[in-house]
């Protein structure tokens, strides 16, 4: 098998750690090629992929006054009268 020697720059070395001690990868070469073989394809995907711009902004219409939108109550039908019976 050949070997390639990888340098981990120290500030990045407690997060692979973490990531060791969590998952019970036991060396830094194994959480290298593990990665690799699980997000490499992705990774590439992300790195050629050309950002959507977001989208514009929500206009409101100024008649509605300082952008707030206005709530309308529904006009319910008034309830029926009671009409007692007659006779008992």
């Amino acid at each position: 098998m050949a070997q390639t020697r990888v340098v981990l720059d120290e500030s990045d070395r407690p997060k692979a750690e973490a990531i060791m001690s969590q998952t019970g990868i036991k060396t830094f070469s194994q959480l290298l090629s593990i990665l690799l073989i699980n997000y490499g394809d992705h990774l590439v995907s992300a790195l050629k992929t050309t950002p959507a711009p977001p989208p514009p902004p929500v206009q409101m219409g100024r008649s509605q006054g300082q952008g707030k939108p206005s709530i309308q109550p529904s006009m319910q039908p008034s309830p029926k009268q009671f009409k007692p019976m007659g006779g008992l």
